[in-house]
């Protein structure tokens, strides 16, 4: 039987003759690690920080600690003790409700088996020496091991697309990314995180994995977009406030852009890949990917390596994220994936090759999880961002991935609960497209802002 989602509302009354009504505290029975102190705060509809600094009468940076602004939600982030949150925060009639910051993780990848200077061997001919992994995913049909049918893609696939990987870092300088790769913003220390995880560097390995499968030059599927590193977490995993925060940064960041057309740009549009998970629910969260979504950007993510039911998987099951399965090369539900209903679609995820390193040596490694599946999916979704600078319109988007993903391919999901069975593909083999048309629906001549 499927479990409801539920979560305690907390609420108490100031030590007076006369109650006082205060905002819910809102903690998720079944959430991930919580961090302590750790909150999120929401404000009512039409209600200002202003209005908020005149009821707390000072400074709110002076409450506590890592205060920032959440306008996403709106409200803002701050760590502070239970007195300050119960007496002075809550006590804010205009405050909707506190959330405690939970930790969302990133999946586990294999242990890396790095190869020195082996990028090289695929610079010359990509199509032809794709990996089997990326060869499905442009096939006209179901394929049957071993094959040298080659990767097809648009020559231009993913050009002017922003894919933003909010991940462990990611390791720019990598050849795979073909100087295409920047720190967001520029920035050297990620905001999102304290001190001793500061550096955009890579943390583990796992962003720069993710992000060479999503846009890589040989590896990826989107081979000229723009690859953005957002490093919102480390091998402890990443705060959700953390997580809400960049996503409010990177809305900010995608709508400055699409206000800037009248001057020279080939900005196309933007997708997002969080190749992470937690437990149950976040109301900021889901308020933050609802936002981004508004301003057209994507959201893919990661079901989950636990092999089951992804319902209490976030973000996977909140509306209108893209979540991604994992499979191995002859389309079986690979063993770790999560699977059901909230699941979108699958990609390869099982032994698949990617950018790694070892200390300053850059090269290529084997790893599994579902965050190189969603991977895969985030790439495709720039192709057609690409092709048709799809920069506001997220069903357009949304329908592009259904009209070329193949159907009926996908073996051993559990029949309860039923996950669909759709494996992603980029539609450049597509039968039923024209010769003019480099997938299923794309218009016969690209950038058609939308």
């Amino acid at each position: 039987m499927v479990r409801h989602l539920a979560w305690v509302l907390m609420s108490a009354s100031a030590v007076s003759t006369t109650a006082v009504s205060i905002a819910p505290y809102v903690h998720h029975q079944n959430a991930s690690e919580s961090i302590q102190d750790s909150y999120m705060v929401k404000f009512k509809s039409n209600y200002t920080l202003q209005n908020h600094l005149s009821h707390v009468g000072l400074n709110i940076a002076l409450l506590g600690d890592d205060y920032y602004s959440l306008d996403i939600l709106p409200g803002y982030h701050i760590k502070v003790n239970e007195s300050v949150l119960q007496n002075i925060i809550r006590s804010d009639s205009g405050v909707e409700w506190v959330e405690a910051t939970s930790v969302a993780h990133m999946p586990n990848l294999l242990p890396a088996e790095t190869e020195r200077n082996t990028m090289k061997r695929w610079q010359a001919a990509v199509e032809d020496l794709a990996p089997p992994d990326l060869v499905m995913q442009s096939s006209a049909e179901k394929m049957s091991l071993p094959t040298a049918d080659g990767f097809w893609y648009w020559n231009e696939s993913g050009s002017g697309v922003d894919i933003y990987i909010l991940d462990s870092g990611i390791k720019i300088h990598h050849p795979e990314f073909e100087s295409r790769a920047s720190n967001f913003r520029g920035w050297h220390h990620t905001p999102y995180l304290n001190a001793s995880h500061s550096t955009m560097e890579d943390a583990d390995s796992h962003g720069t994995c993710v992000a060479s499968l999503a846009g890589g030059k040989a590896l990826g599927i989107a081979k000229r977009a723009n690859i953005i590193n957002l490093k919102v977490g480390s091998g402890r995993g990443a705060p959700l406030s953390a997580v809400v925060k960049a996503l409010n940064d990177v809305r900010d960041t995608h709508n400055t852009k699409k206000q800037n057309q009248d001057r020279p740009s080939r900005f196309a549009g933007s997708v997002i890949n969080m190749s992470l998970f937690g437990s149950d629910r976040s109301l900021a969260l889901e308020i933050a990917i609802q936002e981004v979504l508004r301003a057209g950007i994507p959201v893919v993510v990661s079901a989950g390596n636990e092999d089951k039911d992804a319902v209490n998987a976030i973000p996977c099951n909140i509306r209108g994220t893209v979540c991604v399965a994992s499979v191995d090369r002859r389309y079986r539900k690979a063993s770790f994936s999560n699977y059901g209903p909230n699941i979108a679609l699958s990609a390869p995820g099982e032994t698949v090759m990617c950018a790694g390193y070892l200390g300053d040596e850059f090269g290529v490694t084997f790893q599994r999880g579902t965050s190189l599946s969603a991977a895969y999916v985030t790439g495709t979704l720039a192709n057609f961002i690409s092709y048709e600078k799809l920069q506001s319109n997220t069903d357009l988007v949304m329908r592009r991935m259904r009209d070329n993903w193949d159907v009926g391919y996908l073996e051993d999901f559990p029949a309860v609960p039923a996950s669909p069975n759709t494996f992603n593909n980029n539609g450049f083999r597509k039968h039923n497209k024209l010769q003019t048309q480099p997938y299923v629906g794309a218009p016969h001549s690209p950038h058609l802002r939308r």
